[in-house]
């Protein structure tokens, strides 16, 4: 019931190309990927293929291009298959979109390299880098602007309140750079026709600015270069990025070295050296414009949203195939009982009641949630050795259970229901020794023991095979923990023997255990036919009061 997924990303921009492949666990870990999945990068690449040489200028993709891409698409093809990639998405953005020839490279792409590349629009990509930057946020507060600067587009996402908005800006290094014919070094005429085209763009499409924002996220390729080009030499900043100020100073140098000056002094690719200048003239221009004083790189874009979303999707499918494993595996219990013609009445309640108690103390137990139906087949066929005989039934449990016909219960989890049913009698201390000598990993056993001391406490509750207890209620309070039970009957007085198995329970985890007992309350009841009110300064007709004297 746990396993491990490989997912892929491609991100084809206008630039260059980024693949990334990452592991997903299934076991209920938390890691970037949000609740319930665990992601591990297992390997990333960047191949400077530029889908933007001459489709902004031209409207198509050059025949070199295409081969480019093509090859890189193969290569990705075998680092997926090498890996074990079993779910994929590769987005293309602006350079292919603008393509009047794109089906050329979309059909090479599918049949050379069995990659399905799909074309997304601005506010796809918009809305998929606020994805990652809110996701990278984690529980700190998300920025109220998101810049993501690539080859061919600006995308720009503000935030009012909780609501976001997405704009798809025609501002991208690539296209500024073959739109106006700039390369090496950049004069004072050259840049000031990139900043009025910039501050033309930001004015028709941009929302009128209502305030500064102040602190802005920037996503991009440039941005994570700037950010340590840019670096503050003292401590003050607790997150990688610059503030504007040293932007616009050091935008003299940006400028004016050509592109092997730029490789040289910041250490960069030439395709990096290519386009960073007029990036930053780019970000300075919006920050201005939008009144950014500093510009936070959380080094997240298109690919982490679309692995996120990924693993959010696979992790969704996965809960609901195990959640249809756990439903064949309790019916096929319910089924192997039948067979030996064993009356389930207590093991159902029982069940329902240790359910319960795994889904109300997660953080006492700190059990992974796959073994939450471990425990549920333990509680139905805990007692099914009476078959056999009353006398020693737990034994005659364990036996039955290891070696009986229940179709998809196999392995580590059937010997773990087997244990179950053995120890829900008996003493702590031969608990731990039948335990103890179980054929099981260490970190089983601690896990099986758990389960038993939750076991034994459900079974507690089902005192005398009654079904008393309808429901229960568990709360933390202090170091102890309160069970809030629901009977049948109200309190009674065999009440202590509720939690006559509960000193396993307590002493696994530490806690004291203590309930209550009452009735099941009643809904309150609709107060139906009363009459109207009166209204202001009426009398009622038959009020004693409003009669004349």
């Amino acid at each position: 019931m746990s396993g491990r997924i490989t997912l892929g990303a491609i991100d084809a921009g206008s630039n260059a190309i980024r693949v990334v492949v990452a592991e997903m666990l299934s076991d209920g870990a938390r890691v970037p990927g949000g609740p319930g999945v665990a992601l591990t990068r297992i390997e990333a690449e960047r191949v400077p293929v530029r889908l933007g040489r001459g489709a902004f200028t031209r409207g198509e993709l050059d025949a070199r291009t295409i081969d480019e891409a093509v090859a890189a698409f193969v290569h990705f093809r075998e680092l997926f298959d090498r890996h074990g990639v079993e779910i994929y998405r590769a987005v293309a953005t602006s350079a292919v979109r603008v393509a009047q020839n794109r089906e050329v490279l979309l059909h090479r792409l599918y049949h050379e390299a069995g990659i399905e590349l799909e074309i997304i629009e601005g506010e796809e990509e918009a809305r998929l880098v606020r994805k990652a930057v809110v996701h990278a946020a984690g529980a700190g507060q998300p920025p109220r602007g998101i810049l993501d600067l690539g080859g061919g587009s600006l995308e720009v996402n503000l935030r009012t309140g909780q609501s976001w908005r997405g704009y798809s800006l025609p501002i991208g290094t690539v296209r500024l750079l073959e739109t106006f014919g700039l390369s090496g070094a950049l004069g004072d005429a050259e840049a000031g026709m990139v900043r009025r085209y910039c501050a033309t763009v930001i004015q028709n499409v941009l929302p009128p600015r209502t305030g500064d924002l102040v602190t802005a996220s920037a996503c991009g390729g440039n941005a994570d270069a700037l950010a340590r080009i840019l670096v503050t030499p003292e401590p003050a900043a607790a997150s990688p990025g610059f503030e504007l100020a040293a932007l616009e100073r050091a935008l003299p140098d940006l400028l004016g070295l050509d592109v092997e000056a730029r490789m040289a002094r910041y250490g960069v690719r030439r395709d990096r050296a290519e386009v960073i200048a007029v990036a930053a003239l780019v970000f300075a221009t919006v920050g201005r414009q939008l009144g950014i004083q500093r510009l936070e790189a959380p080094g997240v874009g298109i690919r982490e949203a679309v692995l996120l979303e990924l693993a959010e999707a696979a992790a969704e499918e996965r809960a609901r195939a195990e959640g249809a494993v756990d439903k064949a595996l309790l019916t096929a219990a319910r089924t192997f009982a039948n067979r030996v013609e064993h009356d389930t009445s207590h093991g159902e309640r029982v069940r329902v009641l240790a359910r319960s108690l795994f889904q109300q103390l997660r953080d006492v137990h700190q059990l992974p949630a796959e073994l939450g139906v471990i425990l549920e087949l333990g509680a139905l066929l805990h007692d099914v050795g009476e078959v056999v005989h009353t006398r020693g039934h737990h034994k005659h449990s364990e036996y039955m259970i290891r070696w009986g016909r229940i179709p998809g219960l196999e392995g580590v989890q059937r010997e773990m229901v087997a244990l179950l049913a053995r120890c829900h009698r008996k003493s702590t201390s031969d608990v731990r020794k039948v335990i103890a000598e179980a054929a099981l990993p260490k970190d089983r056993r601690g896990q099986l023991r758990r389960l038993i001391a939750l076991l034994r406490l459900a079974d507690g509750l089902d005192s005398g095979h009654r079904q008393r207890v309808e429901s229960l209620v568990a709360s933390r309070v202090g170091n102890g923990v309160v069970l809030d039970l629901t009977t049948r009957d109200g309190p009674g007085r065999d009440d202590a023997q509720l939690t006559r198995k509960a000193d396993l329970f307590q002493e696994e985890f530490g806690v004291t255990l203590s309930i209550t007992v009452g009735k099941a309350l009643a809904p309150p009841v609709a107060d139906r036919g009363a009459p109207p009110a009166p209204a202001p300064g009426a009398a009622a007709a038959d009020d004693p009061s409003a009669r004349a004297n």
